[in-house]
């Protein structure tokens, strides 16, 4: 077949060719035509845009003017305070409402103290966040902590103040320099735990009392020793010992071996020394919560 044959129609297949022909040409016209005759027919598109705009900056201008406005009653209000004498480590929530002080600013100091803080003097009180100047002015006149050396007179009587740890109640607990509610129960979990304290030194196990606290209430402490609570070797059982802070784990299972392979017929309790890891030092540390009954 000659090539010239692909290129000879017939007279229906020529008129069809153009047709498409036109068709595409006139498609691909109005691709590129169509957009730019309806924007110039359109005056009003660029106006509204222009329109939608200028709202636009007015709202962000009106948003701004509006929180200034909130911003500065925020500054006069706090200015507006109602104080009288307080402790700001004695008073409670609705004392601090009383004041005048924000919501706010009332959660952060209840906060502060929930988590062991402690105002020692007014100044204290000032770095509080978010208590503004102008309302410590009002309030540093009407600021009477107890035991602070802002108040000479109430000084004696803080440092005069003596705990027994193993009867001591959390509200005697925060009495002591330095402890606030949190501390004050962590005390109690642990003594519970422990079955009482021995020593004042066992303060400094106690999650969340640092070495400066400690150095502080030690010598307002006091040990009584008849009410710690001891375990009876021979009666005594595994969970018990392993639920006591300083037998837990492998030193209650080495106890409670050793017992057994006497038969329980345990007669003094230093001879736990004959347990491989039980060192004086281990052995002083858990003798006073060890009996033989």
């Amino acid at each position: 077949m000659a090539w010239k044959e692909y290129f000879t129609f017939t007279k229906g297949q020529s008129i069809a060719i153009l047709s498409l022909s036109i068709i595409i040409f006139l498609s691909t016209l109005a691709y590129f035509l169509l957009p730019q005759w309806a924007a110039n027919n359109n005056p009003n598109n660029q106006s509204k845009f222009d329109e939608m705009l200028a709202q636009l900056q007015v709202d962000t201008s009106a948003n701004h003017q509006n929180y200034s406005r909130i911003e500065s009653r925020e500054t006069a209000e706090s200015q507006k305070l109602t104080p009288f004498m307080f402790d700001p480590n004695t008073l409670d929530e609705a004392g601090f409402l009383k004041l005048g002080l924000r919501e706010k600013l009332v959660a952060t100091l209840l906060n502060y103290r929930n988590k062991g803080g402690k105002f020692y003097n007014k100044e204290s009180l000032k770095r509080i966040y978010g208590l503004h100047p102008e309302e410590y002015a009002q309030l540093e006149p009407y600021i009477n902590i107890l035991g602070s050396y802002d108040s000479k007179s109430t000084n004696k009587s803080k440092t005069a103040i003596t705990v027994e740890l193993n009867r001591a109640d959390t509200s005697q607990l925060v009495m002591l320099n330095g402890i606030g509610s949190k501390l004050a129960m962590n005390i109690v979990k642990y003594r519970t735990q422990l079955g009482g304290f021995v020593r004042v030194e066992q303060l400094n196990e106690v999650y969340g009392i640092t070495p400066e606290t400690f150095q502080k209430i030690k010598g307002n402490c006091k040990i009584d020793l008849s009410v710690v609570r001891s375990l009876n070797l021979r009666e005594v059982t595994f969970a018990e010992l392993n639920n006591h802070p300083y037998l837990k784990g492998e030193l209650a299972k080495a106890i409670a071996d050793y017992r057994k392979s006497k038969n329980y017929q345990i007669d003094n309790i230093t001879q736990l020394k004959e347990i491989q890891f039980i060192n004086d030092e281990i052995f002083r540390k858990i003798a006073p919560y060890l009996i033989i009954q």
